[in-house]
């Protein structure tokens, strides 16, 4: 769903690429080569999608080669949706789950909202905060924590599966949802959008809150997602909004 709404953008069929550009390890000396052209090239020719998927029972299989699951993109979101499912029928009501920076809440922090920061892309400082209550979640994606250097130059480990390549011109994109999974999925989708798409592809992705930073620390976002940012920093940065989603 996730993918077909996002028009592949979200696609966790890709996971060959993720391995041909070493992600699927911690840690690779600088030296470590780049994928060839000639071989992204060749995978992307092959097209491989969740669509290639034939799923009977509890058997998943496909007739594309090409295509290697991978959901280090929605895993984390997934995965803080079962945990509020699972305190919620111990009786928890009140309580936050953070996931390696994926966060989600439910009811509140005593007798006021849960607070949560959303750390600078270009520095170690926060950015901003919101207030979120009631079942919510905040899911960022950004460039700073995973990548890898090759000659001085920095590779997102966000890879856009239309060309193979890593994801530029975004440092970061912020989204809260109900739902951990589909913030999770949108926040992939959206960076790899773009500038010029992340607006569109939010809203046939069913997403109300969206921030987005670019290279040059601009903040892009909508009207409601400005209703609940608070810049933290000294200056406030340079603001764009767009159209309501």
């Amino acid at each position: 769903m996730f993918s077909q709404q996002s028009e592949g953008l979200f696609n966790p069929a890709v996971g060959q690429l993720i391995k041909l550009w070493g992600f699927h390890r911690n840690e690779f000396p600088d030296d470590t080569p780049l994928p060839l052209s000639t071989t992204l090239a060749t995978l992307i020719a092959q097209a491989p999608s969740m669509a290639d998927l034939q799923i009977k029972g509890n058997q998943v299989s496909s007739r594309n080669r090409a295509v290697q699951l991978d959901f280090g993109a929605i895993a984390k979101g997934y995965a803080i949706d079962l945990a509020i499912e699972k305190l919620k029928q111990q009786g928890i009501h009140n309580a936050i789950i953070n996931a390696g920076g994926n966060l989600k809440v439910v009811g509140k922090k005593g007798t006021e909202p849960w607070r949560i920061g959303i750390r600078h892309p270009n520095s170690q400082g926060v950015l901003a905060a919101i207030l979120v209550s009631g079942e919510e979640s905040v899911i960022t994606s950004g460039n700073y924590e995973r990548f890898r250097e090759h000659k001085g130059v920095h590779y997102s480990h966000i890879i856009d599966p239309r060309n193979g390549m890593p994801v530029r011109g975004i440092t970061s994109v912020t989204v809260i949802d109900p739902s951990g999974t589909r913030a999770d999925a949108a926040a992939t989708a959206l960076t790899v959008a773009g500038l010029s798409d992340w607006h569109r592809i939010a809203r046939q992705m069913g997403i109300k809150y969206v921030m987005v930073v670019d290279e040059s620390a601009t903040v892009h976002m909508n009207p409601a997602m400005a209703k609940r940012i608070q810049f933290q920093t000294q200056q406030p940065p340079k603001v764009v909004l767009t159209a309501p989603l």
